[in-house]
């Protein structure tokens, strides 16, 4: 009897060292940072410039104005709120200059 008693106290406890183990169990590859979403990773915001502030001043938001960028000229942007404000966001980002890629370098 007593060694009945010694099994169903060892079960009871692999059970519960089993359960507790699989609720704080981590999906495969779980300790990986996630995937970055679309545009964001390591780096701080970036701000707008002034100028952006400026091309809203007077507007409301979704507003679509005319902003000149210094290589591509004019292109639409809307206006888009922030906690500065009111914005002009780009409706497709300004590409960077010639030779220059936007992506930093591989980490090793």
């Amino acid at each position: 009897m007593k060694n009945l008693l010694n099994l169903a106290r060892a079960s009871i406890f692999m059970a519960a060292l089993a359960a507790s183990l699989f609720a704080h169990a981590q999906p495969p590859g779980g300790d990986q940072k996630k995937p970055p979403e679309a545009g964001k990773d390591d780096r701080p915001p970036r701000e707008p410039p002034p100028q952006a502030y400026e091309d809203c001043k007077g507007k409301k938001e979704g507003a679509v104005v005319q902003i000149t960028t210094p290589r591509e000229g004019k292109i639409s942007a809307t206006c888009t709120n922030s906690p500065k404000g009111l914005f002009a966001k780009p409706e497709r980002p300004p590409r960077p200059p010639e030779g220059k890629d936007n992506n930093p370098p591989p980490k090793k």
